[in-house]
């Protein structure tokens, strides 16, 4: 079974912890939520692939939530939910942070290298 965890220096822990729920219910085989949206890895930064790391359009909880028949594929925001796969554990998922708002202008800034520190934390730790 995945289990999702959250990192200590995530933004909005509080919020992090219930998209935590969601994720894990969505890998764990069950629906995906519509506060969870477009999947994908970070095609332009060799070192977050290399760590595992993959973002998932979100909606924010003051946000009407997607509707359930809209494919995940047409699910876009500006905000991401970012997380690592523990590359010896797969089943153990970390939440590295909740980029929002902007989270496309802050993906090309020095904020990656707060991912990637994030991300090995999380490598190292197990």
């Amino acid at each position: 079974m995945i289990t999702v965890s959250v990192h200590a220096a995530v933004e909005y822990p509080h919020i992090a912890k219930c998209y935590a729920a969601l994720l894990q219910e969505w890998k764990n085989g069950g629906p995906l939520s519509g506060w969870l949206g477009n999947e994908g890895e970070w095609e332009e930064n060799a070192r977050l692939r290399g760590s595992f790391v993959s973002k998932i359009h979100i909606r924010l909880p003051d946000e009407p939530s997607w509707p359930p028949s809209m494919p995940s594929a047409a699910r876009k925001s500006d905000s991401y939910l970012v997380y690592t796969r523990h590359f010896l554990h797969p089943d153990r998922y970390q939440i590295i942070s909740i980029m929002s708002p902007k989270a496309h202008e802050l993906a090309k800034t020095s904020f990656m290298a707060v991912l990637e520190k994030r991300a090995e934390d999380f490598q190292s730790s197990i």
